[in-house]
């Protein structure tokens, strides 16, 4: 069986497979899930191993239940690999090994740790493992979470506090991904992604910036404040404007705990926020006060006024009107 559909979820179990076979068709199989790894086994014998895979939202959640194993993604894998992704793992029961940029990082029950697709890595699983990992596009990961590259190869506690509510999200977001139902998918994925980055951002702290980063910081802030009416405004064109990369553009942003995306979007939001103040209902309207900053979906920007502000842009404007 191969992975290849993007609306339903899928399972797969090596026990479907003769004993002869199983190893195999686990390599081919967490290849076809989790992007293309190098396998060794640690027995001879035959070997089980379980996945579930379901995209929700632009993101692949996987969770996996494995006997011992050995992997590793060097430049060869990793080329063969679409896309770059942050890997989101959280290991709920078991232990293994991970070598992350020559760094061994332990991992056991509750641990958490960020890697990068695009760079080379290995794991040793030394018992049965279960883990569920979340491929996130790294351009979204950055958008949620500036200061990403900072925890990647981290080992991060999620037994206790708030993370440890995060950990039992993401658990039980594993268990029932076959029940999630396809209309509530990116909401779900969207509100895991969101505890995640609020526990790691805890304990954050920006550091402070040279004067040439900050005055270049200070010239995206006011070109970004100038263009808000611009549809194609964002990390690419901004990078292209100013010859950077967007990566460096990201590290910038994150230097002040600050997403490109985010102040982008808060901006446009506040804009349309003052106009709807002073909007005559006998010449604007709402979609064209948020077209006119930038936005290209009604409903979109109706749903992100709402989260920013509590009430939407209709009911924030009778509001005014009324009082």
């Amino acid at each position: 069986m191969r992975f290849e559909s993007k609306e339903l979820w899928q399972e797969w179990n090596s026990l479907e497979y003769a004993p002869q076979d199983q190893f195999e068709a686990w390599c081919s199989a967490l290849s076809d899930s989790h992007l293309k790894w190098a396998l060794n086994n640690s027995s001879p014998a035959q070997f089980y191993g379980k996945i579930k895979m379901r995209h929700l939202g632009g993101i692949r959640l996987l969770c996996c239940d494995c006997e011992p194993c050995y992997g590793k993604r060097t430049s060869r894998e990793v080329n063969l690999s679409d896309g770059e992704y942050y890997g989101l793992l959280y290991i709920y029961d078991g232990a293994e090994v991970v070598f992350h940029e020559g760094q061994a990082v332990e991992l056991k029950k509750d641990s958490f740790m960020i890697w990068d697709s695009t760079k080379p890595i290995e794991f040793k699983l030394f018992s049965a493992t279960k883990k569920v990992t979340l491929l996130v596009p790294q351009d979204r990961m950055r958008t949620q979470l500036p200061q990403v590259d900072d925890y990647l190869g981290k080992h991060i506690d999620f037994s206790r506090g708030l993370h440890a509510v995060a950990a039992s999200h993401i658990a039980a977001l594993g268990n029932e991904v076959n029940a999630i139902d396809k209309r509530l998918g990116d909401s779900a994925i969207d509100l895991t992604l969101e505890l995640i980055t609020t526990c790691l951002q805890t304990n954050y702290t920006s550091r402070p910036m040279t004067k040439v980063r900050q005055d270049l910081f200070d010239d995206i802030v006011k070109y970004i404040q100038k263009n808000l009416d611009q549809h194609d405004l964002g990390p690419s064109s901004i990078s292209g404007t100013f010859h950077i990369s967007t990566r460096y553009l990201h590290l910038l942003f994150a230097e002040k705990g600050l997403s490109v995306s985010h102040l982008i979007m808060d901006k446009r939001l506040e804009q349309c926020r003052r106009q709807l103040i002073h909007l005559n209902a006998y010449k604007d309207s709402i979609t064209k006060i948020a077209f006119q900053w930038g936005f290209n979906d009604s409903a979109h920007f109706s749903k992100v006024f709402k989260k920013k502000y509590g009430i939407t842009p209709r009911e924030y404007q009778n509001r005014h009107l009324n009082n």
